[in-house]
């Protein structure tokens, strides 16, 4: 069986090496480790690229490939991280990960924390702000103080992912600094959040529906051990924090596995994912976001969670193609 790799690159897109507002693609040695840890399964590999090479390969019938890891992300489109998976749909091609609608969704922050709480998983107090070119500050700390939000606050854009326009707020200059830098980089909806002041959390998941499980909790850390302030774009470009199994007590592990399963379930994710959360003072889980298409970074949290079991990146990537392929009757 040859699997096929969707990925794209900045140059892809002509963003420079150091920008922060555009970052979130795939790194040349990421592509490589995944490329290498597919071959050293036994499967062959067939290195795609970005959407626009896919489209390409299938007009011209040259995707000589049995099913496809869809990991690119695309760029300024709430719908970016769609298009993958609805061109294979709609050619009948099969794929490992989540499908369009799935994408969708968890590409809105909002409407996923919507979800989220409709389903009693608790998610940071905010305000939604529309995408406009004026602020009215009036109107802005009036709706704050409505919904009990204090300084310090969490800025960051609605449809946007790698921690890209996150800012941590301390004033009104610096929020209104954010929400407008915000809406000058990428035209989308804005949120403003209360800042939960504890340790940064995630929780890999595999597989599908009821077969889906989780991997052992972790838990971002800097380089000295403490926990990050945030997780910034900037430490996930420049690899400023790292990641290990989180040392927490069975009770809280269990709700942070409870409400990673009820929201990947319900939502409809495939094969693998991960939720984020922070934790308050008092070890309560806040959801941040779910992510359906995970990085399957040397090191990332996915390889650390399966160390801290004694598996394999191999054998665990082995496993969610073996998965996908079952779903589709492809053996091999």
């Amino acid at each position: 069986m040859t699997v096929g790799l969707t990925y794209d690159l900045r140059e892809d897109y002509g963003i420079a090496k150091d920008s922060m507002v555009y970052a979130d693609f795939c790194h040349p040695d990421e592509i490589g480790y995944m490329e290498a840890a597919i071959r050293r399964n036994g499967f062959g590999a067939l290195m795609i690229g970005n959407m626009y090479r896919l489209s390409e390969m299938i007009r011209t019938d040259s995707l000589d490939c049995d099913i496809v890891l869809v990991c690119d992300e695309g760029i300024a489109s709430r719908n970016r991280e769609i298009m993958v998976p609805a061109l294979l749909e709609l050619n009948k091609i099969p794929y490992i990960g989540s499908d369009a609608y799935c994408m969708g969704l968890s590409q809105n922050k909002y409407h996923t924390k919507l979800v989220a709480e409709a389903l009693g998983i608790l998610c940071p107090k905010g305000i939604y702000l529309d995408y406009e070119k004026d602020i009215d500050i009036n109107d802005l700390m009036g709706r704050i103080k409505e919904t009990g939000l204090d300084f310090p606050l969490l800025v960051k854009p609605n449809e946007e992912g790698y921690s890209m326009g996150v800012f941590l707020v301390k004033d009104t200059d610096e929020l209104m600094r954010a929400v407008k830098s915000d809406f000058d980089n990428y035209h989308e909806p804005v949120l403003v959040e209360e800042f939960i002041d504890g340790k940064e959390i995630y929780v890999p998941i595999i597989g599908t529906g009821d077969e889906a499980y989780t991997l052992p909790v972790g838990r971002v850390v800097a380089d000295d051990g403490s926990d990050v302030e945030i997780y910034c774009v900037e430490d996930k470009c420049y690899d400023w924090s790292h990641y290990e199994a989180a040392d927490l007590p069975e009770k809280v592990k269990d709700r942070l596995e409870r409400d990673s399963l009820k929201l990947y379930r319900h939502m409809g994710c495939r094969d693998l994912g991960r939720c984020d959360f922070r934790l308050k003072k008092d070890g309560t889980p806040v959801m941040i976001e779910i992510t359906p298409r995970p990085g399957l970074t040397e090191e990332g949290p996915f390889e650390s969670s399966i160390k801290a079991i004694g598996r394999t990146y191999d054998d665990v990537l082995r496993e969610i193609i073996e998965n996908a392929a079952e779903r589709y009757g492809l053996t091999g």
